[in-house]
């Protein structure tokens, strides 16, 4: 199973799910004292899906997210590539089980196996994750998780 965090209501621009938290409750004055070391796990994950593009910041809007909308992991855990903004610049609180695993990781998002990846891909989205040509043998994806 893969847990979900930092999916946050006003991230979606379809399909809302009002049960989800609010990014605007999730936004704090002040960063946490690790908080240096939540932004470095958040960045050192794999990535799962990439979308092209761009997102405005939903808060104030003011700034574009390149690549928002992509998929990050470290296995257990997924999020959007954009959460590492929210938490850098509003100090977006996170869940204390996420916050559990980062601090027990050290910082750093484990190496996530090609396998685990196409695993979560498929729990996430169904179908496969990457192409394949002539005789089974791995596309464009290849390389990239």
């Amino acid at each position: 199973m893969i847990q979900r965090v930092g999916f946050f209501r006003e991230f979606e621009a379809q399909d809302v799910d009002l049960s989800a938290p609010s990014i605007h409750d999730a936004a704090r004055p002040h960063a946490i004292d690790d908080e240096s070391g939540i932004l470095a796990y958040l960045s050192s994950g794999t990535e799962i899906f990439s979308a092209m593009g761009a997102e405005r910041d939903v808060i104030t809007g003011d700034e574009w997210l390149p690549g928002a909308g992509s998929l990050v992991t470290d296995g257990t855990w997924m999020w959007l590539v954009e959460l590492h903004h929210y938490v850098k610049r509003y100090h977006a609180e996170l869940p204390a089980d996420f916050l559990a695993t980062v601090r027990s990781a050290r910082y750093s998002a484990p190496a996530v196996s090609r396998d685990r990846v196409e695993e979560i891909y498929r729990k996430v989205f169904g179908g496969v994750p990457f192409a394949t040509g002539a005789g089974g043998q791995r596309g464009a994806g290849e390389g990239r998780p």
